[in-house]
């Protein structure tokens, strides 16, 4: 329903994210001192905007039932209910005067990370590491989003979205053994629940949009400590 024209392989070995979580990529460089560096820019296709987190929770199901992925982004104060969630801005235009056309009010949110405090001496020698994480979880989300579309376009089935949540669960996995016990764990932990449900059942593209969006939604608001 939300589909882009952009689709990439899915299959890809979970172990090359983990091999490179300490390398610097395209979308972050690293700096000394007290701020880490990662480039990011997602476009959120919104349906709603709250000023609490309880309104934005009442219309969340309602976006779910409506094939949207429902998940709710903070950002700046207030509550965004997602519908899904794009790397080009004209991707996410486009969807969003689709939607309006069905009769569904929607915004463009986009949200750009930049730097990170780095919080702590803790979080100071842990910087490579969570340079790391960022990757990879960036390389897992958009592995979710490109299942999404092909479970739209009807290039995938449920074997290949449950292999493909699979890989994305073992990726979350091997971040969580390699960060023992700091600021991503508990986030690493709610990714990986993530998982749990998507895979419980029949796999529509929103639960892979919506595991996309969470995973976006960590490196967007995680503090570093």
């Amino acid at each position: 329903m939300f589909k882009s024209n952009k689709i990439s392989p899915f299959l890809i070995s979970i172990s090359a994210f983990i091999a490179v979580t300490v390398l610097v990529c395209i979308f972050a460089v690293s700096c000394g001192g007290t701020k880490l560096k990662f480039k990011t820019c997602f476009y959120f296709v919104c349906h709603a905007m709250e000023d609490n987190a309880i309104s934005a929770g009442s219309i969340s199901s309602a976006v779910s039932a409506y094939g949207g992925a429902g998940y709710i982004i903070e950002h700046d104060g207030a509550f965004y209910v997602t519908v899904s969630c794009y790397y080009e801005e004209k991707d996410a235009n486009d969807v969003c005067k689709e939607l309006k056309e069905r009769d569904l009010e929607c915004l463009v949110l986009k949200i750009e990370t930049e730097q990170y405090r780095l919080k702590t001496s803790n979080a100071k020698k842990c910087e490579q590491l969570y340079l790391g994480n960022f990757n990879t979880l960036y390389s897992l989300a958009r592995l979710a989003y490109d299942c999404a579309n092909a479970l739209d376009t009807g290039k995938y089935g449920q074997t290949q979205a449950k292999s493909v949540i699979a890989e994305i669960k073992y990726g979350l996995n091997s971040l969580l053994n390699a960060n023992g016990s700091n600021c991503f764990v508990p986030e690493l932990k709610k990714l990986i629940a993530e998982c749990n449900d998507a895979a419980g059942g029949y796999v529509y593209s929103k639960d892979l949009r919506k595991l996309q969006i969470a995973a976006a939604d960590t490196i967007i608001n995680i503090d570093l400590y």
